[in-house]
């Protein structure tokens, strides 16, 4: 543990990912960022994989700069980049209206708006 204050970054960046098929239990990848995100950074990215076709089932857990995805398979289709490409849209949505991140849309639709 460091002296120095851990400061929370609103994009940050991918430095490692390891990808593994579990004997006991989900398969996981983890993905090791060069800083500790923000909240609004999590909430983007649990609401993107939420979202993903490709990532249906997936779990979604962060402790400090560390991001676990806890139901990837590494033997699906290309899972890395899309993992990759969800991270970094988590990143670009941290700075945009409250009005386009995907927690805006958690709630349902009311019955005008259907």
């Amino acid at each position: 543990m460091s002296a120095y204050p851990q400061f929370l970054a609103a994009t940050p960046r991918v430095t490692r990912m390891e990808m593994a098929d579990l004997y006991a239990g989900d398969a996981t990848t983890v993905v090791q960022l060069d800083a500790t995100p923000c909240d609004t950074w999590i909430q983007n990215l649990q609401g993107l994989v939420s979202r993903s076709p490709e990532l249906a089932g997936t779990r979604v857990e962060v402790d400090g700069s560390w991001v676990h995805f806890i139901g990837v398979r590494k033997t699906r289709s290309p899972v890395a980049a899309h993992l990759l490409e969800v991270i970094a849209a988590a990143g670009e949505m941290a700075y945009g209206p409250v009005a386009v991140r995907p927690t805006a849309f958690s709630a349902t639709p009311s019955p005008a708006m259907q």
